[in-house]
């Protein structure tokens, strides 16, 4: 894999992003004229929808810049603990122009002020909370035994009762873990979606037949930032060229509905018994149908 920044080994991704951080701290901070010029971008996700894609993506913005830098909501996932608005903000504050940052960024009023702040221009990917559910399990089961919840999806006898795990979430003890239910995970992203300085996206529109039209859309809204607008359509090419879902170090398969091939009655009904209307506001389901259907 040529970018280190998505090696399959974490030794060498955390690495490289280290040597980066030091190039970001020698590079001048940015004035509010070169914010304009050269917004920083921000690639924000739910968790497992894509956040390599959307970071591919971005990364074909003029003048992009990336310095390894991943700021999330929950600190690394050997410790997993929420970080302060505050504390995001601060780090937000301190992007430079043309930067490219990897994001699982919780809805704020201070995470949003802090972005309309620098000028940022915001995307954020979700897809099917099922998807997600599925991918998880084998991200945190089988991929990152380093992650704090490792162990507790190691414990699952099958992949399914780690599924189950996934939708359930854990109830952590007092001062200790947060990992709730699938439905309250999106809850602290779901502010992004009504949000105007924030372009929002579904993994599976930018995988399927619609995806020519959601990158012209997205350059057109990176486009608006910018005291001097790039072409839209010189634009849209490079960032459908960027596309090389390959080049994820957590690359499964980047299909939609994989979560049918996995899903027994008893996912489908824990799934929905927990989640509630979630499907329905997101506009994957217009029903709960689904959880009888065979297919």
């Amino acid at each position: 894999m040529s970018d280190p920044l998505h090696h399959r080994n974490p030794f060498v991704r955390k690495g490289t992003a280290a040597v980066l951080k030091v190039a970001k701290r020698i590079a001048r901070p940015a004035g509010p004229g070169e914010l304009r010029t050269s917004p920083p971008v921000f690639a924000n996700s739910f968790p497992k929808s894509g956040t390599h894609l959307l970071d591919q993506i971005v990364a074909a913005t003029p003048n992009s810049r990336n310095y390894g830098e991943f700021l999330s909501s929950m600190t690394s996932s050997f410790q997993f603990r929420r970080r302060s608005p505050t504390q995001l903000a601060g780090a937000i504050r301190a992007s430079r122009a043309g930067e490219v940052v990897r994001a699982h960024l919780f809805y704020s009023e201070e995470v949003s002020q802090a972005l309309r702040d620098v000028n940022a221009v915001h995307f954020f990917i979700y897809r099917d909370p099922r998807d997600v559910v599925v991918s998880e399990a084998n991200y945190l089961r089988d991929m990152n035994r380093w992650h704090r919840l490792h162990r507790h999806f190691a414990r699952c006898a099958s992949f399914e009762e780690a599924v189950a795990l996934s939708i359930r979430g854990i109830n952590g003890p007092s001062g200790g873990l947060y990992y709730p239910d699938v439905a309250q995970r999106f809850q602290d992203y779901a502010g992004w979606l009504a949000c105007e300085d924030c372009c929002a996206v579904r993994f599976e529109g930018l995988t399927g037949a619609d995806r020519d039209t959601l990158l012209h859309e997205m350059a057109g809204f990176y486009a608006a930032k910018c005291a001097a607008p790039p072409d839209v359509e010189h634009l849209t090419a490079g960032m459908r060229s960027a596309i090389a879902p390959q080049n994820s170090h957590t690359f499964r398969s980047g299909k939609s509905g994989g979560w049918r091939a996995v899903f027994t009655p008893e996912l489908r009904d824990l799934f929905a018994n927990t989640t509630g209307p979630l499907l329905r506001q997101l506009g994957y389901e217009q029903d709960d149908n689904w959880v009888t259907q065979k297919t």
